[in-house]
């Protein structure tokens, strides 16, 4: 076996395992003692244009992780600006999502290496190693997948990329070769390199230019581009969660036919890609939907992961439907009957003369002659009740396009008359509810929830986020209202136990606090809520003066949880007060280096600078 040097342009890079140095350039082959390079994983060269090389690495562990183990190690070559935070975003991306089948990382596996006698500044991530085969190289063995497997895998991807966005991230990047195939048949996905945080300044640049997070605006962010498998919002620097659904489903194009997207034809009148004739063993509901997913615009695709997750629940089902319908059985039958059904053509007719009536009305709505679109609307529905879906779903469409260009009150104002035409359309509340919070409109977002509440009467959730709502507005009586129904709806409300524990907090009720943190912990054993517990009796018993209890509540809530940035804080306010001022020392350079845009610990932040600053 071999150790590799580091340093990037040391002309012989292969040593003896044994080597403590390089032989060739003197560079210390144990790096931040504890990584060894054992094999690259990319084809080292002197290109200019190749940022970064990729090893498998022998980690001894840290004092945090006392495990040595095989893992991977990135290593940014040359000192760009735009590459450093890339790599840095990297690194904040993997210590915070937490899922499986996605590279883990630490605080401590992030940082800078200088090889001997050399101006470079190498920046190093290491991460955990995903065993396995990337589909870009199994679909090479193998060739097209089947829709069974095909349904599967994008199941698993979704529930995946579920994580990563109510993380707050997008991927930004994904495409077989960054989707491993485990030999456990589950798939993970990689290469968190150009992922997107929907916060910071992604928010601002969003609702400064009247864009949101579901919808493009006149906003830019850094493109990153994957030719064949990148929408066009993102080739413009303006992507958004949806984008990755796009590249989801050109991903499963390429799976499907085992054909390169780019020797694919596409629609003249469209730009669509045409691949259905190409993949026979797909059925035309589940080609449908990866068509819905590569729409050309974001707000006509599903809006989120849960949308996507629904949808996935229903096709089989759907695909089944189809089969029988499209059967030789089905057709002879069906021709028999309509020999039988000449007596009730009239009423067989009223469904087409109501898509007509909408058909009418929609030219209507776009000569902006409104009175009269209303008028044909409404006479559509006379013909034929069901006409109303149709309607609703035609303004759903039109308020997603009119946010896509910014015009928030055009926009709300459609999905107004969405859920007028069908009253049961949650995913237009939803949409609804997203606008009215962009437009600040109070009253808007209470008939919202209100009419969220009346269609999911037991949903803990629904009073969890209006509750979340109220204490971002810092309306804590409301918010721990809503808090305290969520409890009461689902035994599973845990997450809202911990933000009413943490309310009690801010609101100097330390003793309630402190008895509902205790009873959270009672009842849940999911580690990460634990941690946010144990963080909470460690916040509270700090205001209390208790000091020991504190140090001893915020030690467990790391070693459960060893991101949680305001943990660190309290501790390092604990350890202070103790005397323990080395350990202190660690835990405010945690506080105040690490990246978080939560807004306790900036109140944590300015509490410690104040400090400092006094002494």
């Amino acid at each position: 076996m071999s150790s590799y040097c580091i340093n990037p342009l040391c002309e012989q890079r292969q040593n003896p395992d044994d080597a403590e140095t390089c032989l060739s350039c003197g560079t210390p082959l144990l790096i931040n003692g504890r990584i060894r390079l054992l094999k690259p994983l990319r084809e080292l060269t002197y290109d200019p244009h190749s940022y970064f090389e990729v090893f498998e690495v022998d980690d001894a562990g840290t004092r945090w992780h006392p495990v040595r183990e095989r893992r991977v190690m990135k290593v940014l070559k040359w000192n760009s600006l735009k590459l450093r935070k890339l790599i840095e975003q990297e690194s904040l991306t993997l210590q915070l999502i937490r899922h499986p089948c996605v590279p883990r990382t630490t605080l401590d596996d992030f940082f800078t290496f200088v090889p001997n006698n050399s101006l470079l500044e190498l920046r190093c991530l290491v991460m955990d190693k995903i065993e396995g085969q990337n589909l870009e190289q199994w679909l090479e063995s193998n060739g097209r997948i089947s829709q069974s497997v095909a349904l599967d895998w994008l199941k698993q991807l979704v529930e995946i990329l579920d994580v990563v966005h109510h993380t707050e991230f997008f991927h930004r990047d994904i495409k077989p070769s960054n989707i491993i195939l485990q030999p456990n048949e589950q798939l993970a996905l990689i290469d968190f390199g150009t992922a997107r945080r929907v916060t910071d300044t992604y928010l601002a640049k969003v609702s400064g230019s009247g864009g949101t997070s579901s919808r493009v605006g006149t906003y830019e962010i850094t493109s990153v581009v994957t030719p064949c498998y990148t929408p066009l919002e993102q080739i413009n620097g303006r992507a958004v969660p949806q984008s990755d659904f796009y590249a989801l489903g050109c991903t499963f194009v390429n799976l499907v036919t085992d054909i390169s997207l780019s020797d694919l034809p596409t629609d003249e009148n469209t730009g669509n890609l045409v691949w259905r004739n190409k993949a026979p063993q797909i059925d035309k509901p589940f080609a449908d939907f990866i068509d819905e997913l590569m729409a050309f615009l974001p707000g006509q695709r599903p809006q989120t992961t849960e949308v996507i997750l629904q949808r996935l629940e229903k096709l089989p089902q759907q695909i089944k439907k189809y089969r029988l319908t499209n059967s030789k059985v089905f057709k002879y039958s069906k021709y028999a009957l309509m020999g039988l059904g000449i007596v009730g053509s009239v009423f067989l007719s009223l469904p087409l003369v109501a898509n007509y009536l909408v058909a009418q009305g929609q030219k209507l709505e776009t000569r902006n002659d409104y009175q009269n679109a209303q008028n044909f609307f409404n006479l559509a529905i006379t013909t034929n009740p069901s006409a109303k879906f149709a309607i609703s779903k035609y303004y759903l469409d039109k308020a997603s396009q009119l946010m896509i260009t910014g015009n928030l009150k055009a926009a709300k104002n459609n999905y107004e008359l969405s859920v007028k035409y069908n009253n049961q359309n949650i995913d237009a509340y939803n949409l609804l509810g997203i606008t009215c919070q962009q437009l600040s409109d109070r009253e808007c977002i209470k008939y919202v929830y209100s009419r969220l509440f009346q269609l999911k009467p037991n949903d803990w959730t629904v009073h969890y986020n209006l509750g979340r709502y109220y204490d971002e507005q810092e309306s804590y009586e409301l918010a721990e209202k809503e808090y305290n129904k969520a409890i009461k709806s689902s035994s599973s409300a845990m997450i809202a136990i911990n933000n009413l524990s943490r309310l009690k907090i801010k609101t100097g009720d330390y003793n309630l606090a402190i008895s509902l943190a205790q009873s959270g912990l009672q009842k849940n054993k999911d580690p990460l809520i634990q941690a946010a517990l144990y963080k909470n009796l460690g916040w509270a018993s700090l205001e209390q003066k208790k000091i020991s209890d504190a140090e001893k509540y915020l030690e467990k809530a790391l070693s459960l949880d060893n991101h949680r940035i305001d943990a660190y804080c309290l501790l390092a306010k604990a350890q202070e007060a103790l005397g323990k001022i080395d350990e202190a020392r660690i835990s405010v350079e945690v506080c105040l280096l690490a990246k978080s845009t939560d807004s306790d610990i900036s109140i944590f932040r300015q509490e410690l600078l104040d400090r400092i600053l006094e002494k």
